[in-house]
């Protein structure tokens, strides 16, 4: 028979064990709180690294949106002062343009400036105007001068279409005056303005000047239609420039109420440096008239305007 103490005694080992055991779960669970704070570090540094990331990247967006914005505004400032500055060096033939419909002469001729104070007393200057007078070879003469018969000038059919016409129906220059074959003639506006007003000069003075042909009273359907026609024209190229010019008023001796004072100041086109101009580099009226007597072969004839066949 064995004895109790022949027998294995599992105490011991038991307790060995439990000890082993437990000091194998807390090293196990000393790795697990090593690997946890392991992991818990590596997400902490990569959230440190996403934060400064984000930081690092919105000091940039910063610093590009501000020099974008910078960038813009210098831009602006540029177009700004550089539209001031072409502004400020507009020469006066710049804003002849402004003020005008297209015109061949802008690209030829550099129109002077000037400023001038107005004839406009009530009664006539002493010595009298020639602009005032109503009969005579001398006022012939100068409205002769600066109207009917000023010289057409040359365009080419570039010129015509900027105008707005035809080049297959405006006029050509004739071939007897070697101008070649892309020559148009035309003329200045204003010069048929003043054969207008000069052709109503006449017509106050009718008996001097249209009675021989006309007969004591004006009966010509074409008269009529030639006054009333140079009355409308002017009337709508008055309405037309809309002078802006004040008119200011003085008490004058011998009226009762105020009287309007016309001597004004005005800004002018130098009208004689104009026709000076034209005169120079237009064709002879005379020898342009004689050569283009009737159309030539092929013309487009317009037709005319009038009552009579007015919707026809």
């Amino acid at each position: 028979m064995e004895s109790r103490s022949d027998r294995p005694s599992f105490k011991h080992s038991n307790i060995t064990l439990d000890k082993h055991s437990r000091s194998s779960e807390g090293s196990l669970r000393d790795g697990d709180d090593d690997t946890e704070n392991f992991l818990l570090l590596g997400e902490g540094s990569e959230s440190v690294r996403k934060a400064s990331w984000r930081s690092s990247w919105s000091w940039s967006t910063r610093i590009l949106v501000s020099v974008t914005i910078l960038n813009a505004f210098l831009f602006l400032t540029s177009i700004v002062i550089l539209s001031l500055s072409r502004k400020g060096s507009l020469s006066d033939q710049d804003y002849w343009r402004a003020t005008s419909f297209y015109s061949p002469v802008f690209d030829r001729f550099s129109i002077p400036k000037l400023t001038r104070v107005t004839n406009g007393t009530f009664w006539n200057t002493e010595p009298p105007s020639i602009w005032r007078a109503r009969t005579g070879t001398e006022a012939d003469a100068a409205w002769d001068s600066i109207g009917s018969h000023i010289a057409p000038i040359i365009i080419n059919g570039a010129e015509v279409i900027a105008l707005g016409k035809d080049p297959s129906v405006a006029v050509k220059a004739p071939p007897e005056l070697n101008l070649g074959s892309d020559a148009y003639i035309a003329g200045m506006d204003v010069f048929h303005h003043l054969h207008c007003l000069d052709k109503l000069r006449r017509e106050i003075s009718y008996k001097h000047y249209h009675e021989a042909d006309e007969g004591p009273s004006p009966g010509s359907e074409l008269h009529e239609a030639h006054i009333n026609h140079c009355i409308d024209v002017l009337a709508q190229a008055l309405r037309c420039t809309g002078s802006v010019d004040m008119v200011t008023f003085n008490w004058v001796e011998g009226h009762r109420m105020p009287q309007p004072d016309f001597n004004n100041k005005k800004v002018c086109r130098d009208f004689d440096a104009l026709r000076e101009w034209s005169v120079e580099n237009g064709v002879d009226s005379d020898g342009f008239f004689r050569a283009a007597d009737k159309p030539p072969p092929g013309a487009i004839i317009v037709p005319e305007f009038h009552p009579n066949n007015h919707g026809a």
